[in-house]
């Protein structure tokens, strides 16, 4: 059922306590301040502008659906926050210019406190269709994609933002703007629920999304999550300046790597030195000449900077990790001893013994991690 009442600015603004900006599929507030000041100048000049939607959730109670932005730039023009623009023109021969609410001289103000603003009220409408709605309302505006995504229906949103709330993400170096943490909440489910690596871009999280409505936040895939996620909390006990967006996926790919298949238990602080390590190496790598640099963390610096979110990158920085991991950090034994050497494994062994079987003595040839001879008494097994 549709209600479109029309209530005047100074009304809105004495409701304050009545309206919620900010349910969860809202974003945050993002209007720069010219942004704010064009509205206010709209309203001086009576001009119309867009309806605001809301949803009563109960009597005299509202969820802003629509206008969230406008709503948020009227309250904290009454509070004083920002002043009209600096170049605002005159307004029935009263100045304005560069002066707030408190400063307009009543005849000002009074114009401001009686435009009337359009509204529309939903009620009796489910959540899944609040939601809907406000795609529809957001469609062709500047909504980043997480924004999006956290307004679509479904158990798949509500786990994903029931992630981004874990401690870890209290150890990272970047702030969750905009959705930030949800965004990279929803590519740890993806990479988990596909059990490798795949591209987390915005359109293959969008289709996880909608094809699991009906996620079920007790599985087993969900229960990796929160392993992996505990595991790292406590590999990283405090704030961390190495925990950048991008290592943090690589971060978490490596641990759902080897968590099945390594012995890692009260190895949080070996691995947690090892990738401090690892990233000063990195940087100050980046700090040499051309030609003195490492071409591995030239390559590794490179699949950071474009296309992190890709397949190949996500995949060349896993291999490079893994293998300086296995390199550096000691006895960190497979589960299951009889299983046979990984590629990252093999390159590590290739490095260790400069290309020499120390069971034969032979040299070996071939590309490093293609290719590694074993062998068992007289027996030679080549390995790809």
């Amino acid at each position: 059922m549709l209600n479109k009442p029309t209530w005047p600015l100074l009304s809105l603004n004495k409701r304050r306590n009545q309206i919620n900006t900010n349910p969860d599929y809202q974003r945050p507030s993002v209007w720069t301040k010219s942004q704010k000041q064009l509205l206010i100048d709209s309203i001086l000049h009576d001009y119309d502008i867009p309806k605001i939607y809301l949803h009563e959730i109960e009597k005299g109670k509202f969820n802003v659906v629509d206008g969230q932005q406008r709503i948020r730039a009227i309250w904290s023009f009454y509070d004083d926050k920002y002043p009209i623009a600096k170049d605002a023109d005159d307004i029935n021969g009263y100045v304005v210019a560069n002066k707030k609410y408190s400063e307009l001289d009543p005849e000002v103000s009074d114009l401001i406190d009686t435009y009337n603003l359009d509204l529309v009220v939903l009620d009796n409408k489910s959540e899944d269709e609040i939601r809907e709605m406000f795609l529809r309302l957001q469609n062709g505006t500047s909504l980043k994609a997480q924004e999006k995504r956290n307004a679509i229906p479904g158990n798949m949103r509500n786990f994903v933002k029931s992630v981004a709330n874990h401690d870890f993400f209290y150890k990272v170096d970047f702030k969750d703007s905009r959705f930030t943490y949800d965004l990279i909440a929803a590519q740890m489910c993806l990479l988990t629920l596909q059990g490798r690596i795949v591209n987390i871009k915005d359109k293959d999280l969008n289709d996880m999304y909608w094809n699991n409505t009906a996620f079920d936040e007790n599985c087993q895939q969900a229960k990796t999550i929160w392993r992996i996620l505990d595991y790292l909390d406590k590999m990283f006990p405090e704030k961390s300046p190495e925990l950048k967006r991008y290592s943090v996926i690589s971060l978490y790919l490596l641990i759902m790597d080897l968590m099945p298949n390594y012995d890692i238990n009260d190895r949080q602080e070996d691995l947690r030195n090892w990738f401090i390590e690892f990233e000063k190496i990195r940087i100050q790598d980046k700090e040499k000449e051309a030609e003195d640099q490492n071409p591995v963390l030239v390559l590794y610096q490179r699949w950071i900077s474009n296309s992190s979110d890709t397949v190949d990158s996500l995949t060349y920085r896993h291999k490079i990790l893994k293998e300086d991991l296995l390199d550096k950090v000691k006895n960190l034994p497979l589960k299951d001893s009889k299983r046979n050497f990984d590629d990252a494994q093999r390159q590590v062994i290739y490095r260790r013994d400069n290309g020499i079987c120390q069971m034969c003595g032979k040299n070996v040839n071939g590309m490093i991690g293609k290719l590694i001879i074993l062998c068992l008494g007289e027996k030679v097994e080549k390995l790809k």
